[in-house]
Parts: C-alpha cells; sequence; structure tokens
C-alpha cells in the first residue's frame, strides 16, 4: 500500500454552474455498517463513519428525532468491546461525569470517588443531545470532546468522543420541526469535532428503503457481517501509511478551497483546514478498506475530500445555512485549480467563481481557450441565468462582441442565436395586454424615453422591446437595463 499521489483533473473539469442539479453524495456502496443494522440511506456514509473509528477524531451526528443516531453509536461502541458512557446533556449533572469530590487528608485538594457513570474509566463517551446542554455544562464538556481531559485530569483509557444533536433552529423555515431548548452548538466546540455527519431522515428515503425499515422491526437483534474491529485495524494501518507522505495536491486544493468555500457562508479557519486534510486521509483509508472488502476497484481521492467537506463543516451545528450545490460547486472548482500548472490560463478562468465573470475572461485570453472549452463556458453562463431576460441578454452582449472575432462551434452559434435573434430582429406584432403585462409594458416605455440614441440604448431598447409582453417574468426592466449595461462594460463594447 503506497501514499499515491491524487490525479491532477483533466482540463475538462469544471465546476458546476449554479442552477445545474447535482448529486450531492458519493455513488451508492456496498453497506457493512448500516443496512446490516436495518438502517437505510446511510450506506455513502458509512467512510466518514469508519474514517471517525480509525483517526478516533471527535464524531457529531445531526438529525432529527428517531433517526437510530444512538442506535448507530451504541451498536459500533458495543462491536468493538469498548467500556461505553451514554450521557444526556439535557439532564446529566457535572458530577455524574465525575464522581463524588472528596477532599484528601490534607485538605489541600480533591479526589473523586467513582460511580458506575463516572467517565474515568470510559474508553467511548457518547453525550447525546449536546445542543440542550447549559452553556456552564458545554463549557465543561469542551475540554473532554477538545483535549481528553476533565478537570485538567488526563483520561488515559478515553479513545472515542462522539455526540449526537437535533439540526439547530431554522427561523426561516417553515417546514422544520421546531425542537425547543434546542440551541445552535457554541461555534468553538463545534470546530473540535472533526467529522459532522448530517444523518438521513425518513423524507430522504426512496419507497423500497421505507418498506425495508418498517418491515425490519420484526427481524430481531442483527449482527454485522464483518468483524468491525479488524476493519478499524485496517483502516488505521493504512491510514498511517497515508500520513507518512499526505500528497501535496490536497494542500493546494485546501489552498484553494478556502475563500471559494467562504462564499457559501462558511468560514474554515486554520484549524478546520488541517482537520480536513487529516479527514481526508482517514476517509481515503477507509474507503480503500471498504473496497477491499467488497470487491470493489480502488477508490479517487477527489471523492474523499468531498466527503471530508461535506461532513467537516463546524457551521453547520451552530446555525450556518449550507447549500449542498452550491458547496459542491466549491469543491469541484478548488479541485480543478489543485492540478492545474501555474501558467495554464485555466488557472486564472477556474479562480473565478462567477460564470459570467469567468466567460469575460475566457474572451480576454483570446485563442489560449479552445473552442470546445469556451463553448463549455459560454453553455455554463447561459445555465446560472435566473430567467429568460437575463439570458436573452447575455446572449446579445455576447453575440455583438464574438460576431467578428472567433470562430465557434455550431452549437455555441445556436445557443447564442436562440436568444439575441429576438433582440437582433425586433418584432412589430401587436398585442391586447392587461395586468402584468400591461404594468411590463408601461414600465419598458418609461425605461425607453430615458435611453439615447447611443449604440448601447438602441441594442438595449430592442432587447427591452423583444421580451414584451411576457419576457419579464421574475425582472423589472429597470434592472434589466441595469445588467445590460454592466455587460456592455465587461464585454467592452462600443
Amino acid at each position: 500500500m503506497s501514499a499515491d499521489a491524487p490525479t491532477k483533473p483533466g482540463r475538462r473539469r469544471k465546476a458546476a454552474p449554479s442552477g445545474e442539479q447535482v448529486n450531492v453524495d458519493s455513488p451508492p456502496v456496498p453497506s457493512l455498517l448500516t443496512r446490516p443494522l436495518g438502517l437505510e440511506g446511510w450506506s455513502h456514509l458509512e467512510p466518514v463513519v469508519l474514517a471517525a473509528l480509525a483517526s478516533e477524531d471527535p464524531l457529531l451526528l445531526i438529525g432529527r428525532h428517531g433517526t437510530a443516531k444512538s442506535f448507530l453509536l451504541e451498536r459500533l461502541a458495543d462491536s468493538l468491546g469498548l467500556e461505553f458512557r451514554f450521557y444526556n446533556a439535557s439532564l446529566v449533572n457535572y458530577d455524574d461525569l465525575v464522581g463524588i469530590p472528596v477532599p484528601d487528608d490534607a485538605q489541600k485538594s480533591l479526589h473523586y470517588i467513582s460511580t458506575p457513570s463516572a467517565i474515568w474509566d470510559a474508553e467511548v463517551v457518547f453525550i447525546d443531545e449536546i445542543s440542550r446542554a447549559r452553556p456552564e455544562l458545554q463549557n465543561k464538556l469542551f475540554p473532554i470532546v477538545h483535549e481528553r481531559r476533565i478537570q485538567g485530569v488526563r483520561l488515559e483509557k478515553l479513545r472515542y468522543r462522539w455526540a449526537a444533536m437535533n439540526p439547530p433552529p431554522d427561523e426561516d423555515s417553515e417546514d422544520e420541526p421546531a425542537y425547543h431548548g434546542a440551541e445552535p452548538l457554541d461555534p468553538a466546540l463545534a470546530d473540535r469535532f472533526a467529522f459532522l455527519i448530517e444523518v438521513p431522515g425518513w423524507e430522504t428515503l426512496t419507497d423500497e428503503a421505507k418498506k425495508a425499515v418498517l418491515i425490519d422491526q420484526f427481524r430481531g437483534r442483527h449482527e454485522f457481517p464483518v468483524a468491525v474491529p479488524d476493519l478499524v485495524a485496517r483502516t488505521r494501518d493504512v491510514l498511517a501509511i497515508l500520513s507518512q507522505s499526505p500528497p501535496e495536491t490536497l494542500a493546494e486544493y485546501l489552498i484553494a478551497l478556502a475563500p471559494l468555500v467562504a462564499k457559501t457562508g462558511h468560514e474554515l479557519s486554520t484549524r478546520r483546514l488541517t482537520t480536513l486534510l487529516r479527514s481526508i486521509l482517514a476517509i481515503q483509508a477507509s474507503r480503500t478498506v471498504l473496497a477491499e472488502a467488497t470487491g470493489r476497484s480502488r477508490p479517487d481521492w477527489e471523492d474523499a475530500a468531498w466527503l471530508a467537506l461535506r461532513h467537516g463543516l463546524p457551521g453547520i451545528a451552530h446555525g450556518v445555512k449550507t447549500n449542498p450545490a452550491s458547496l459542491l460547486a466549491a469543491h469541484r472548482q478548488a479541485w480543478s485549480l489543485c492540478g492545474l500548472d501555474a501558467s495554464d490560463p485555466w488557472r486564472q478562468i477556474l479562480a473565478v467563481s462567477d460564470p459570467v465573470d469567468r466567460l469575460v475572461l475566457a474572451v480576454k485570453l483570446g485563442d489560449s481557450i479552445d473552442s470546445a472549452d469556451f463553448t463549455g463556458l459560454l453553455t455554463s453562463a447561459f445555465s446560472a441565468q435566473v430567467d429568460q431576460a437575463h439570458r436573452r441578454a447575455l446572449a446579445l452582449a455576447v453575440y455583438l462582441f464574438l460576431m467578428e472575432k472567433r470562430e465557434l462551434p455550431a452549437i455555441a452559434v445556436e445557443t447564442l442565436a436562440s436568444e439575441a435573434r429576438a433582440a437582433l430582429q425586433p418584432s412589430s406584432e401587436s398585442h391586447l395586454v392587461n395586468g402584468p403585462q400591461l404594468t411590463a409594458c408601461r414600465e419598458t416605455a418609461s425605461v425607453c424615453a430615458k435611453l439615447t440614441d447611443s449604440p448601447r440604448d438602441r441594442h438595449c431598447r430592442n432587447l427591452l422591446h423583444s421580451l414584451l409582453p411576457n419576457g419579464f417574468k421574475g425582472t423589472k426592466p429597470a434592472e434589466l437595463r441595469e445588467w445590460f449595461n454592466a455587460l456592455w462594460k465587461k464585454f467592452r463594447l462600443t
């Protein structure tokens, strides 16, 4: 087993355009840790769970009530044969953790008389409902999760620190259930969990999976089809090899990733970025071992990086909204960047997140971007537009710039022509309008009254007229004029 460097991405591997439908989970894989227990919809999470077991880094499960969070962790601890302690953070007192404090003979310090629930001999600590803990208790749980210490004393036997919580409250969502008493997890405490897994709920399952869950309750206790300790030991061995020489490409990926993920609302601290590197290595090790155990081909590094990112963001525990598609686009963009030479023009393009700005940069780079790649950028820019009005404005601006500057494949010409034609050949057809259509006509007339006879304003006037009477759904004529003016400047049209 060698620490192979991640394969450099090909030039055609671009970030998914905003608005594109994307699959934000890894492909289905054979299940060794979850489906055999009667859990459905978890199989794509098994590499993350196994990575947490092998690395012994803290793990937090986030999900609605009744999603088997506690069940899975208790069965894993049982399979590993470890001394297990369960604490409900909403009910536990600190004395339940440390035992009964007793002064020593000199009356200068305390020692603790252990109780059956005390933490001192624990090898696994599972803190359920951690977001319901009182603030002062959360502060005392912090060193357990972060340092394996309590009251400054090292917990020598403690290996695993696991926790679970309901989703943090979302005041803007009317569909999510309200968990009274649950609060967003303290950001500093959330940042100490290497793995934060949003577990699947009933609504995410297929009908077949739902049937399996309902029938499974009559099957009695299930056992793992493999020896979990052997899986963990093998994964730990592979992780040790990978950690001896982490691929430099992963560092390049994380450097490129940080500013892109920040735009999705998740700030990645230095601690989080170093944690993500360890997590990528651990997940790649776990995926390698799971592939060996199920007879699949050796996994690639990109999926390991995506799983580490998707299930390694502290913000999901303290209320930062996450758009999985935007996060995936940021990941793909960073992955594409990390494999390119500094002189490659695609490095400049992929460093730009806005699809239209990418297209503008590609225009400026000229023949260094071949026609096929340019067509892909053009298609992505069009896919990112929110409505027909914006697509038509973009088509007109791009057409005016390119009509004498470069040859394009037929598909690119067709993409432009299908929208730009209406603005280049205005119709004189009459319409009987009322309601919203009449409002759009009046607003268009008001905007056009302020336009001059300059080339830009003549094209803008044609563009606005071409969208009457039904083309202004979601966009005001005045807003479209500003957008077209911005495009005119971006493409330096005259």
